[in-house]
Formats: C-alpha cells, structure tokens, sequence
C-alpha cells in the first residue's frame, strides 16, 4: 500500500528527531494547530468582523472579540496543559510477534494543576490513542498496546501526546523517540516449542522406566 505524502513527511521528520530515555514538553517541541472546528470557528468568526463592520454593529463586535479572545485564552491553556509533562517509556516482560507486548509510559508533572484529556499513541499502522488524565504532582502509568508483525530486535516507535483540551478548537501536540529497544520473539514457534518439551518430557521418562526403575522391579 502506497504511503500517502504527509505520512512519509512525518516518518522523515520523526527519524531525525534525537532519541532519548526521557521527553520533556517545553515551548521548544509543543506544536499547536487549529482542528477542523477551530478552523470553521475562525472563518465563522472572519464573516461576523466583515458583517459587523459592513453594518457597524457595536454588539457584532462585542460578539466577535468575546469569541476571539476566548479562542487564545484557550490556546494559551491547551498548551500550558502539557508543557512541563515529563514522559518515559518502558517495556516489561517478553513481546512475540503479531501480539501485544506489555509497553507502558509514565507521565509526571509538577504543580498541583491536572493536566486533562491527554491523548497518547504510537506511530504505528492502526495504533488506536489512550486517553488519561494527569493529577499535578502524580505518576501516571499508561498502557499503551505495541504491537510487531515480525521478530528480532526492533527499536521503540515515535510516541505522540496531544491533547485539544479546553474548547477543542486547537490542537497541541508532540513527538518524542524513545531510546529503547524491544526483542520480538516469534510466536507461532511458542505450540510447537510447547509440544517439544512434551515430547522430550516424555522420552526422558520412558527412559528413566525402562533404564532404572522397570529392572529393579524384576530383580
């Protein structure tokens, strides 16, 4: 299947990006850009500024930078919602392939200020997000479901965290590398491994019998 343009940019970018064991969100790697309602939102309010100074509506006005202002005071909270988060990620226990292996990311912040609606994935084909909250002050750990199609040993995907919190009319996001590296073991070789063992298992006993306990019992 044929990547579309902007996915092979990101991948581009993204593999430039410095891998690190932690990410810090500063104003250094906060990205914000308006969601498809902001945007309406916008040229919603672009036509009631033209209407009002075609027909010199005073409340038009009061209307148009009421709305105005309430769009950059919630951008200026969308982003402080995740500047100063502090992420790490990390993967326990053994991952095979075509299954999820149990990949988690902490999120920390300082303050006493909830971080809310913080949306988590992968960058990977079909990675679904995770949403969570982040009490200020608190460790949150997050399940986040990593999934290879093959075996060996792979490198953690780019992880994103966004969030469009408070009116939804902008969206902050940003990337970060993991430094880290998961080994994939092959899983349908796990029934066959299993059914050796049995075998062997088995072997071994009848040898035991025949070679020790069955010639004591005759003697």
């Amino acid at each position: 299947m044929a990547r579309s343009p902007a996915r092979s940019l990101r991948r581009w970018w993204l593999a430039r990006l410095p891998a690190s064991a932690e990410h810090l969100l500063t104003h250094r790697n906060l990205y914000l850009l308006p969601t498809r309602s902001g945007a309406m939102l916008g040229l919603t309010l672009l036509l009631l500024l033209v209407g009002s100074i075609n027909y010199q509506l005073n409340l038009g006005y009061l209307l148009t930078f009421m709305i105005a202002g309430s769009l950059f005071a919630g951008m200026h909270l969308g982003h402080a919602n995740l500047r100063g988060i502090r992420l790490h990620a990390s993967v326990t226990g053994d991952a095979f392939a075509g299954q999820a292996c149990p990949a988690r990311v902490h999120l920390q912040a300082p303050g006493r200020r909830t971080r809310w609606a913080l949306a988590l994935r992968w960058d990977r084909p079909g990675a679904q997000p995770v949403t969570t909250d982040l009490p200020g002050g608190e460790r949150v750990s997050v399940t986040l479901p990593l999934v290879f199609a093959t075996r060996g040993r792979h490198a953690l995907p780019a992880l994103g965290i966004e969030t469009r919190y408070p009116l939804g009319a902008m969206r902050i996001w940003s990337w970060w590398r993991p430094a880290g590296t998961v080994c994939v073991y092959p899983a349908k070789h796990v029934g066959y491994a299993v059914q050796w063992f049995a075998l062997a298992a088995l072997l071994l006993g009848l040898y035991v019998w025949f070679q020790f306990l069955s010639p004591r019992r005759r003697a």
